[in-house]
């Protein structure tokens, strides 16, 4: 059976986006680890309000310990300009 040229021009599509999508993400990693010291860094998302304990700044953390010393959550930092946030779950 023949795969059809539709689904052939998705998977191409599929395959541009998700390079894309590992390029940003990257870009991005190198931004939060950089400038932001964000050890342990993961998904980034964009949140109206932030959770946790307000740190430095603008800066608010919701985590938990894992065990001894690994820790999980998420950082918020306030955007330039905006009352919303962006995000990241960290395991460290």
């Amino acid at each position: 059976m023949k795969c059809s040229k539709e689904i052939a021009e998705k998977v191409k599509r599929y395959q541009k986006l998700k390079s894309e999508e590992e390029k940003l993400y990257k870009e991005i990693e190198k931004y939060f680890v950089e400038e932001l010291d964000a050890e342990g860094f993961q998904e980034p998302f964009i949140a109206d309000k932030p959770k946790g304990e307000k740190q430095n700044g603008d800066e608010y953390c919701d985590q938990y310990c894992v065990y001894e010393d690994w820790y999980e959550g998420t950082y918020y930092h306030q955007i330039e300009g905006s009352r919303k946030y962006v995000g990241y779950s960290f395991s460290v």
